[in-house]
């Protein structure tokens, strides 16, 4: 993000915002799909036969998916309603991976129904219920198992999901169990691949490689067992700068996350699947919202937004701090916290930050909001949904 004439741009192309807001009704995302092709072909070139299955519900939208389908990605869902959007907007039954720990059976029976590419399995009461249902429907249904390799790496605790006290995946003792399940429904599952995910907003790598020699060695023994094992899926979750704007810094540490991958995978004789979602979108969408009041109080001055938690969460719920500018390039500044309008006290975007010097109906955007925006907005207090532009 910079100003160019005194107004705030987005993206390579140095997009301009302001002109968006010329028939403004209430907050919106923007997305630069440029920007978007840009990234995806900057990952997808670090790591070299890998198949990206972009993980959708990093951001859902049509256009979205629409763009980074012609671009040749797979789509990573996690439930049936991701599917649907997806199949909506070009993807084909066979560009579809299934992740998630709660399928239901109506979405199971529906996945295998459409002959989606493969199902991650979480756990072994799910397999058996693919399993049964796949037997139900005379299909066999191609399964990943999703294994934790009980490895930390440094993130926020709500978003890591490789240790053995997350929700996600199955501990490697299960595997017995996992195999014998695979025996009982032998006409109706087939071990396909093995999935890892530790986690979102990996900036360091040590763990992530531990991880990937751990699974390594319990891949091919597995292939030892399971001849039509022929897919290693080592997740997402590369991560992306949110205080700062360093684009080249976060390609070297691709070409990093590349290295490492390849190197620790590279001799494997198997498929590489991938599911990044935030590096690809994260930087490429902003969130237009308008200054409804400045209110000074005797200990600080609030500049008071009309979109809040109910629009972007994630200050909320992970303490996340997103930047704010001003549209219009302002050359006085006064600290401020940035809230919303939302009846909570948590509520808040950013505490004692420094902000151009804004009025009432003055516009700000809040920045690096492509991913887990739009896709994690309510209405709560019947506020509407932002609306979506895509440039």
């Amino acid at each position: 993000m910079e100003y160019i004439n005194n107004e705030l741009c987005l993206g390579p192309l140095k997009k301009s915002l302001s002109v968006l807001t010329t028939d403004y009704m209430r907050p919106t995302y923007v997305y630069d799909l440029d920007f978007i092709a840009q990234r995806y072909k900057a990952m997808s070139g670090a790591l070299k036969n890998t198949r990206l299955f972009y993980a959708v519900k990093a951001n859902p939208n049509a256009q979205v998916l629409q763009k980074l389908k012609s671009l040749g990605a797979g789509a990573d869902v996690v439930s049936l309603g991701e599917i649907k959007r997806a199949l909506e907007s070009g993807f084909q039954p066979q560009d579809i991976v299934y992740s998630g720990v709660g399928k239901t059976k109506h979405e199971i029976t529906e996945a295998l129904k459409l002959g989606i590419l493969q199902i991650n399995v979480e756990s072994l009461p799910e397999l058996e219920r693919i399993g049964a249902i796949a037997k139900s429907l005379n299909k066999k249904a191609a399964v990943a198992f999703r294994l934790n390799p009980d490895v930390s790496i440094q993130t926020h605790p709500y978003i890591a999901t490789g240790l053995k006290d997350n929700k996600f995946g199955m501990e490697l003792s299960s595997l017995p169990k996992l195999m014998a399940c695979l025996d009982k429904f032998s006409d109706s599952l087939e071990l396909v691949g093995v999935s890892l995910h530790l986690g979102s907003q990996m900036l360091e790598f040590s763990g992530y490689e531990e991880a990937l020699k751990k699974l390594k060695a319990v891949f091919i023994d597995l292939q030892k067992k399971a001849p039509g094992l022929r897919k290693f899926d080592f997740g997402g979750g590369l991560g992306i700068f949110y205080d700062r704007t360093d684009l080249e810094l976060e390609e070297s540490l691709l070409q990093d996350y590349a290295k490492i991958t390849l190197n620790v995978l590279g001799d494997l004789d198997c498929d590489l699947q991938s599911e990044p979602g935030r590096w690809l979108v994260g930087h490429c969408g902003v969130l237009i919202a308008q200054v409804q009041y400045i209110k000074t109080t005797s200990e600080k001055t609030f500049v008071v937004l009309d979109s809040g938690m109910n629009h972007l969460i994630r200050p909320s719920l992970y303490e996340a701090q997103h930047r704010i500018m001003t549209l219009k390039k302002q050359n006085e500044s006064h600290t401020v916290d940035i809230v919303g309008p939302i009846c909570e006290s948590s509520d808040v975007f950013l505490k004692s930050v420094s902000l151009g010097q804004v009025r009432e109906d003055d516009f700000v955007a809040i920045l690096d909001g492509g991913a887990y925006g739009y896709s994690m907005a309510s209405v709560y207090n019947l506020h509407e949904l932002p609306n979506e532009i895509c440039i």
